[in-house]
C-alpha cells in the first residue's frame, strides 16, 4: 500500500495543467492580403522566426517582447506587437485533481500521520503544477495568435 501512495504522490508532484495540455511552444498564424509577404517574428533573447504568408511561426510560449513585421516589396511594412499573458489551463493548477484521490485514500486507509501526508499531497500537487508550468513557459499565451493584415501600397 505504501508503494501505491508513493506512486500517486510522485504522479502528483509531476502534474501540471498547462504543460500537459499546451506544451512549451506556440504557433502564431500570419495571413496577409496580398499573400507572399515576408512575416518575421522577433522576441527578446534573440528569438526569431520567419516565413512567407500564409505563415505558421512557432515560438516558445515564454518568449517576451515579441513583435511581428510583415513586409512585401512595393507595400508599406506593418508591425504588430504581441502581448504575453496567462492561459486558462494554468489556473487549473488550483484544482489539484491528482492530489485529491490521494487525500481521500489517505484519510480512509492511513494512520494518524497518513492523513497529514495525504492532505499535504493534495496541496503540493497544485503547487507543483504552478512551478512546472512556469519553468516550461506553458503558462503563457501570446495575443493575438492569429494575425490577418491587408497591406497598403507605398506612396
Amino acid at each position: 500500500m505504501k508503494r501505491f501512495f508513493s506512486f500517486l504522490l510522485t504522479a502528483c508532484l509531476l502534474s501540471s495543467c498547462a504543460s500537459i495540455t499546451r506544451g512549451p511552444n506556440e504557433v502564431i498564424v500570419v495571413e496577409s492580403n496580398p499573400s507572399g509577404a515576408n512575416a518575421t517574428i522577433s522576441c527578446a533573447g534573440n528569438i526569431s522566426a520567419n516565413a512567407p504568408t500564409p505563415a505558421r511561426l512557432t515560438i516558445p510560449r515564454k518568449a517576451d517582447g515579441c513583435h511581428i513585421d510583415i513586409e512585401k516589396s512595393g507595400m508599406r511594412r506593418q508591425q504588430i506587437q504581441l502581448e504575453r499573458g496567462f492561459n486558462g489551463s494554468y489556473w487549473l493548477n488550483f484544482v489539484p485533481t491528482v492530489g485529491f484521490p490521494i487525500a481521500i485514500l489517505g484519510s480512509a486507509f492511513g494512520d494518524r500521520g497518513g492523513n497529514y501526508t495525504a492532505w499535504l499531497a493534495f496541496g503540493v500537487s497544485g503547487a507543483a503544477g504552478f512551478i512546472v508550468d512556469r519553468v516550461t513557459g506553458a503558462m503563457y499565451d501570446h495575443n493575438p495568435s492569429v494575425i490577418n493584415v491587408t497591406l497598403q501600397p507605398e506612396q
